[in-house]
């Protein structure tokens, strides 16, 4: 009988996807491409790493919660300083689809990702 509810127990935990890796990112905001190589790195629930595209290198800071991913970073294009914000479902292991926003309310758009 302990058995069981321990069983039970650590079933009621969270299970975390490990989205830790390197992903390439393709996506489009407002008919402006985005192209990025962010490398995640998970503790847990918690996301850490760097994204790296033509606008340059920026931290990142996020979370997963079972199969969804949400990511942030800013960059700067145009002279301005924005923050995008990655929401994502995992379809696999290795892959994932989401919306990307610009965190001010100036446009979104759809990305997927591959990892390496």
């Amino acid at each position: 009988m302990k058995y069981l509810f321990a069983l039970l127990a650590l079933s009621a935990l969270p299970v975390f996807a490990d989205v830790s890796g390197v992903w390439n990112v393709e996506g489009d905001i407002a008919g402006n491409p985005i192209i990025a190589a962010c490398t995640l790195k998970q503790e847990e629930a918690k996301l850490s790493g760097a994204c790296k595209s033509e606008l340059g290198n920026s931290d990142l800071t996020g979370s997963v919660d079972t199969d969804k991913v949400k990511w942030q970073y800013e960059i700067e294009y145009q002279g301005m300083k924005y923050t995008l914000v990655y929401e994502a479902k995992l379809d696999s292991e290795t892959s994932m689809k989401g919306t990307v926003s610009v965190a001010s309310g100036e446009g979104d758009g759809a990305f997927s990702a591959k990892k390496q």
